[in-house]
């Protein structure tokens, strides 16, 4: 410490409190501090400062609720945990992180879990039947956050939600397609009492019917959110003959729909265009790269923690908040605008 003290012309104390978290020190000295440690390859050692009294709430680390029953459902997750990870680690809390698939039996482990761990906070991640989110609502604090689902008016108990604006997002896809003169656009959701599913149908319904579009039914398909899931459905409807020029899905089954359009010979964009929703980093590099409305689930995982922790300094009300999407075009429905239907 006292060589990068001394490198950094600083003392030794100064260089014990740039290396630590939640320690006051100017921003500017912390950041060549650490730009030095980092260059230098110090290696940190557990004696480094005082250890300073942790909150205590930190006995009781935050806890965190992942539903895993539909498809992977885990490529846009991993983002968004690794940021709350990250901003609870920079208040000095830990997390505990529970996970939950389709079988009953793991459902009633997670819980008799949350009976024995009686958690002070909890968040909830993703999709849960709705028999089993007011369950596990019954158990959890009040106010308990839903993060990225919306919810839905069967909960009787009281919660809050942090999502995207999933019917907005809907509608700025099935408009791309529009503008570029698609006619006839197939939309592949998951299940139908998944709120991702339930928004994204809302905002293809609004878009068509605005245009004036006829909503046909048999462009409306259901898949489980997994890539092959999504080429199944592309590969059944070209069997029963039904015609469509588009596809609006979200990005992993973006990727079996772009799979069977080539195992099929259809040329992407010319004869169908694609969209997806997530915006996930394999869209860049998939042939042709993947046009998408692009989630912001850094921004989401931060909203997350900082709402977690003003509400607890100012009591604030229940509230539903929800972030709005981006429209990324790239090449899948790479095409000049032809027409403007907006309503």
């Amino acid at each position: 410490m006292a060589a990068l003290a001394k490198a950094c012309g600083v003392s030794p104390m100064t260089v014990s409190r740039a290396l630590r978290s939640g320690v006051s020190v100017a921003s500017q000295t912390q950041r060549r501090i650490r730009a030095m440690a980092e260059k230098s390859g110090y290696q940190v050692n557990r004696r480094i400062g005082r250890p300073r009294q942790a909150p205590a709430a930190a006995e009781q680390p935050i806890e965190i609720v992942i539903g895993t029953a539909i498809g992977s459902g885990n490529l846009y997750h991993a983002r968004l945990m690794a940021t709350m990870e990250q901003e609870l680690s920079r208040r000095s809390y830990d997390c505990l992180i529970r996970t939950c698939g389709n079988d009953y039996d793991q459902f009633l482990l997670l819980c008799d879990a949350l009976r024995r761990t009686k958690p002070k906070d909890l968040l909830i991640i993703g999709y849960f039947p709705t028999d089993r989110l007011q369950s596990l609502l019954a158990l959890a604090p009040p106010h308990s956050i839903l993060v990225d689902q919306t919810g839905n008016t069967d909960l009787t108990s009281t919660y809050e939600t942090i999502s995207f604006d999933n019917v907005t997002a809907a509608r700025l896809a099935v408009r791309h397609l529009l503008d570029i003169d698609r006619q006839r656009i197939m939309l592949i959701k998951g299940p139908a009492d998944h709120y991702f599913s339930r928004d994204i149908d809302q905002g293809y319904r609004e878009v068509l019917q605005g245009c004036r579009t006829s909503v046909d039914e048999a462009l409306i398909r259901s898949a489980d959110f997994t890539a092959e899931g999504a080429r199944q459905a592309v590969a059944a409807a070209l069997a029963a003959g039904v015609s469509f020029d588009a596809v609006f899905t979200n990005d992993e089954m973006a990727l079996g729909v772009l799979r069977a359009l080539h195992e099929a010979g259809i040329a992407i964009p010319q004869q169908v265009a694609v969209a997806g929703c997530d915006g996930l980093p394999v869209g860049m590099h998939t042939i042709p790269s993947l046009t998408t409305i692009e989630l912001d689930y850094q921004r989401l995982g931060q909203l997350t923690v900082e709402r977690l922790f003003a509400r607890e300094r100012t009591r604030q009300p229940v509230c539903h908040i929800q972030l709005a999407p981006t429209l990324v075009v790239r090449e899948s429905t790479a095409g000049e605008l032809k027409k403007d239907c907006r309503p």
